[in-house]
């Protein structure tokens, strides 16, 4: 835009095309976000950074118990804090939901 600008306005100075940039960089940013937010991109992992809302309807076996809320489980390769009905260790649990890095679980029927 600033070439375009430039090839109309030859003789403009420097201090005015650096201003015509950030002031057409600035507009070109809202309008953007607001094509993006009406036509917003679908795709075909959404949970993909999401790491914790993948886990959920999954059902891990307790290596630990949980006491008074709150526990720890592991899952693939690493350890999540966990917040559920107190249990005993070996209780199969079920993810219902995800709270930041804390999933939260129900004893599994």
């Amino acid at each position: 835009m600033v070439g375009l600008l430039l090839l109309m306005l030859p003789e403009l100075a420097w201090e005015y095309q650096l201003l015509g940039f950030a002031a057409f960089s600035v507009v070109s940013i809202v309008v953007w976000h607001l094509v993006l937010k009406r036509h917003p991109t679908v795709s075909d992992q959404p949970k993909l950074n999401r790491r914790g809302e993948q886990y959920v309807d999954r059902v891990f076996t307790l290596d630990e118990p949980i006491v008074n809320g709150q526990g720890r489980i592991r899952v693939d390769d690493s350890t999540w804090k966990i917040h559920g009905s107190d249990c005993a260790a070996g209780v199969q649990v079920k993810v219902i939901g995800v709270d930041g890095v804390v999933l939260k679980v129900d004893i599994h029927t």
